[in-house]
């Protein structure tokens, strides 16, 4: 009998065990602070348990945090229970506390810009607010169009124009807007004509273009040939001169890092590119292609390939002066395609 009650005893107490879950703390993945705010220990982790949530309003100072050239601070597990020791009224019992998650990375917003009397008394002739019907409203459509994104999305600094052309009335004539150039600047060649043809007015204006993109942002160092995890990047929407050329940043995880890059930089689309699907050395069923017919011939790959690059090839022949050598597009791992032309007249 007392051997039972034992036995019912321990499975009680192993199902207690289970049943209340142990105080947590888990770091959140990313948290943006105002520039003049505190954080708390509540604004960097979730908390679950009454351990846990004793510590919610302890702050936590990020002076100690270095940002990386994007703003971003970087907050890990051992960091934070550092910074919560030497803020909190009392010793963490941290064996009770189980401390998930991480790295958490955190950005505090620059203070708003404000306008300086100086800054007042002398007012730019080309940035005065967009007035609905004029040349300037107009122009900015076309940028905002031209670049393929929506209004709130394309920041225009006009730099010079003809004058009195952006504020311009519209009413009754019809534009025709042309690129006349683009660098860091892009110029416009703008025209209005009105009912008969004739022009009404017409001029050049220059402008500086910011787009706000969504793009891909290192979280660290990256050396060349390095396949990109979701771990080395962290996705942000960030304004970028017009010119600039952003990665896609729904596919940089899995390719390879094409040269060093530091944290914090936005990767550009000519940062990264496809793995090689074909090392030099690798065997590869090649098609060739003639007019007449297709063949397949096994061939040892001359140099890494990825899909759609044309590399070199040497057909595999008992004797070296038996292997050809010819160029092949690559089309996967283990297959290619080369294309053998008519030498006949």
């Amino acid at each position: 009998m007392r051997i039972a009650l034992a036995i019912l005893f321990a499975i009680a107490s192993a199902a207690f065990s289970i049943a209340v879950e142990p105080p947590t703390i888990t770091l959140r993945t990313t948290v943006v602070l105002e520039h003049d705010a505190t954080p708390t220990l509540a604004d960097v982790a979730i908390l679950s348990g009454q351990e846990a949530n004793r510590l919610a309003h302890v702050p936590i100072d990020l002076k100690s945090l270095r940002a990386d050239p994007a703003g971003w601070m970087r907050l890990d597990a051992q960091d934070l229970r550092q910074l919560a020791d030497a803020n909190a009224d009392r010793a963490t019992n941290w064996g009770a506390v189980q401390l998930r998650g991480g790295p958490c990375y955190i950005r505090i917003l620059a203070p708003a810009a404000t306008t300086t009397p100086a800054a007042e008394q002398q007012p730019s002739t080309t940035q005065t607010p967009t007035i609905p019907g004029t040349v300037r409203q107009l122009a900015e459509a076309w940028i905002a169009r031209a670049f393929k994104v929506s209004p709130q999305d394309v920041e225009v600094r006009w730099v010079s124009a003809a004058e009195g052309l952006l504020d311009h009335p519209t009413a009754g004539l019809l534009p025709h807007i042309t690129d006349a150039g683009r660098s860091n600047r892009m110029a416009l060649r703008i025209t209005l004509y009105d009912a008969q043809a004739a022009v009404a007015v017409e001029g050049e204006a220059r402008a500086e273009i910011r787009i706000r993109r969504d793009v891909a942002v290192l979280t660290r160092d990256v050396t060349r040939r390095r396949v990109l995890t979701s771990e080395d990047v962290r996705f942000e929407r960030q304004w970028l001169d017009a010119t600039a050329t952003p990665a896609d940043p729904t596919s940089v995880i899995g390719r390879e890092v094409a040269m060093p890059l530091r944290a914090g930089a936005v990767i550009s689309a000519a940062d990264v590119h496809t793995s090689p699907v074909v090392k030099r050395g690798d065997r590869v069923q090649v098609r060739i292609i003639t007019p007449t017919v297709t063949a397949t011939l096994l061939a040892r790959a001359l140099a890494d390939g990825r899909p759609g690059e044309t590399i070199p090839f040497e057909s595999i022949a008992p004797s070296r002066s038996d292997r050809l050598r010819f160029d092949a597009r690559v089309e996967n791992a283990g297959a290619a395609v080369a294309i053998a032309r008519s030498t006949s007249p």
